[in-house]
């Protein structure tokens, strides 16, 4: 507790007792010895009572103002990623970088996962399964996923396993395509299912952890980049 709020507690007390002091020098010809007993006594409850008042609203208040400045260093302390996409010919697996580089004070992060986001579209079935609801939130809605069976991703690949990542360094992981749902039985449903996402972004939320702190969570929409002109 700081000097200030210890001196505005004592200040607090002594009113109270000031208070309780000129009613007993008012009123003490008039009043035996227990009764300015009691006088006394209720001066010391009133004291006390205000005294803890003035402590708790204190406590409250450096309480706020540390969760505050843990909040704001949290935020400053938010991961600054260079995250790529990049396909070098049509049909081909595409590779993923993730780097980081900020901000000043963080050096690693201890865990980092990424998990690709569906595009947002409400696909609630509407008519007797399939699909299921679970169907639907177990199909990757975009052009990418992790190819599974690689770096450890296990299937469908709409996430990675932990990895560690320091500043500087890049995390390399590979990316292939999506396939359409499997209730789209037609013999074009790949075709159609291609035609429908390949505009699409790469949708992901980035976890990541360092220990002592809350994690952070980081969106992103990337773009696929290539080095060949899309028809």
């Amino acid at each position: 507790m700081s000097g200030t709020r210890k001196r505005r507690i004592g200040a607090v007390a002594m009113v109270a007792l000031a208070v309780a002091a000129l009613i007993g020098t008012r009123y003490m010809k008039w009043l035996d010895g227990d009764q300015l007993g009691v006088i006394a006594a209720v001066a010391s409850v009133i004291a006390a009572v205000a005294a803890w008042k003035a402590t708790s609203r204190a406590s409250d208040t450096a309480e706020a103002m540390a969760a505050i400045e843990r909040n704001r260093w949290h935020a400053e302390l938010t991961p600054q990623l260079e995250v790529t996409v990049h396909r070098p010919s049509p049909g081909r697996r595409a590779t993923f970088k993730i780097r980081l580089i900020g901000p000043v004070g963080l050096e690693l992060l201890d865990a980092v996962t990424i998990r690709i986001k569906d595009d947002g579209v409400d696909r609630t079935p509407l008519t007797a399964p399939p699909p299921t609801a679970e169907d639907v939130a177990a199909q990757i809605w975009g052009p990418l996923c992790f190819t599974p069976g690689i770096d450890d991703v296990a299937a469908p690949g709409r996430s990675t396993p932990l990895f560690r990542l320091e500043k500087g360094d890049f995390k390399v992981l590979d990316m292939t395509n999506t396939q359409a749902p499997f209730w789209w039985d037609d013999n074009d449903a790949q075709e159609r299912w291609r035609g429908e996402v390949k505009e699409q972004p790469v949708r992901l939320r980035i976890e990541c952890r360092l220990k002592g702190h809350k994690p952070w969570f980081v969106h992103r929409e990337l773009q696929i980049e290539s080095t060949w002109a899309a028809t």
